[in-house]
């Protein structure tokens, strides 16, 4: 095979680190008026006699006819049906084959009726069918302890984790061969304390029309954008809300232990994800308040990005987008025997504007 065509297939197969850019960026001015929520609905998660009685909900995913929620009280993962139903469970505690210590993430391999589950205790990931039956162990080419993950069209895992140097990596990596396709340093090294710490907060979204990732740290304005094909940074993004990140990391260090981490109060990154038009919501917690957030969303990524402020009718920090909709979990009340419910809003635009 000519020397070319070898050179060809490394730049687009190959494992190859990059580091962002930081002397570029598209800065996106927020409008005034913009899309609000409109609730139409809410799935009431039925509490059977011998059920999950769910305790501290950490992620909520949609897939198809299914709602799967990732329960971190009590180190399960629970699957309902669209109604609300309890159907089943995926996987145990424990230490044999297809159990888990301390599932952290959950995630679909689109395409597959497959879920993949990040065993935090280990450090490794699980695939299960849907109904709960378990395939096999994902192999990774080492032991890493994944900050953020999820599945592409292709098979291949997106994935976070501080690397052995102790940058914040973003990396690539085929689940079909376990290999490496290509890595990109999103942080560095003197930041790996809150990288690692303050994981539940990262952005992480992937664009499979156009090969395009997307990722956030919670004390950053900027979006990271990386054009997968030709394993490279784009031109970052930046919403220019006044109230947008408060930390000064040179301020504070990097030698706070964790409990001095989840006491930080600053304005933050608390969710970004992906419609199926391209366009994408970005939630914000201001520090002012621990109610007070607030909901952008992002248009034209591709072409001419444009932002828009939403009326933030939100009212807990756990949401998943699935095609158009939001679906967000709303934990139970104090006198409420149920696992709460899972509330389903679309954004709708406001009377007398244009649409978009």
């Amino acid at each position: 095979m000519p020397v070319a065509w070898l050179a060809l297939l490394f730049l687009i197969f190959g494992s190859c680190e990059k580091s962002a850019v930081e002397n570029q960026k598209d800065v996106i001015v927020l409008k005034a008026q913009g899309p609000q929520l409109s609730l139409i609905g809410a799935i009431a998660l039925e509490l059977p006699e011998v059920g999950p009685a769910l305790g501290m909900i950490s992620s909520v995913t949609i897939v198809e006819d299914y709602i799967i929620i990732l329960d971190d009280l009590r180190k399960s993962v629970e699957v309902f049906d669209i109604e609300g139903n309890y159907k089943w469970s995926i996987g145990s505690r424990g230490d044999g084959e297809g159990q888990y210590k301390i599932p952290i993430y959950s995630t679909i391999a689109p395409n597959t009726g497959q879920i993949l589950i990040y065993d935090g205790g280990p450090g490794r990931i699980l695939r299960f069918s849907i109904k709960g039956e378990f395939l096999d162990q994902v192999k990774l080419p080492e032991r890493r302890f994944i900050n953020r993950m999820l599945v592409s069209e292709d098979h291949n895992l997106i994935h976070t984790y501080v690397e052995k140097n102790k940058n914040g990596m973003l990396c690539v990596t085929s689940l079909d061969t376990g290999e490496d396709l290509a890595k990109f340093k999103v942080c560095d090294e003197q930041y790996r304390n809150f990288f690692f710490y303050l994981q539940s907060y990262q952005g992480l979204a992937y664009d499979e029309v156009r090969k395009i990732i997307y990722f956030a740290l919670p004390w950053e304005e900027k979006i990271m954008r990386i054009d997968l094909t030709a394993q490279g940074f784009l031109t970052y993004i930046v919403a220019n809300h006044p109230k947008f990140v408060s930390l000064k990391l040179a301020e504070v260090g990097d030698s706070k232990d964790i409990r001095e981490l989840s006491q930080l109060k600053f304005s933050r990154l608390d969710g970004m994800h992906l419609f199926s038009s391209g366009d994408m919501l970005l939630r914000y917690i201001f520090e002012d308040s621990s109610t007070s957030t607030g909901l952008i969303l992002l248009s034209g990524l591709d072409v001419q990005p444009s932002a828009q402020k939403i009326k933030n009718e939100l009212g807990y920090n756990i949401f998943t987008c699935y095609g158009m909709h939001i679906y967000e979990y709303s934990p139970p009340k104090d006198d409420e025997d149920t696992n709460g419910s899972i509330r389903v809003y679309r954004l709708t635009e406001p009377q007398g504007s244009p649409t978009r």
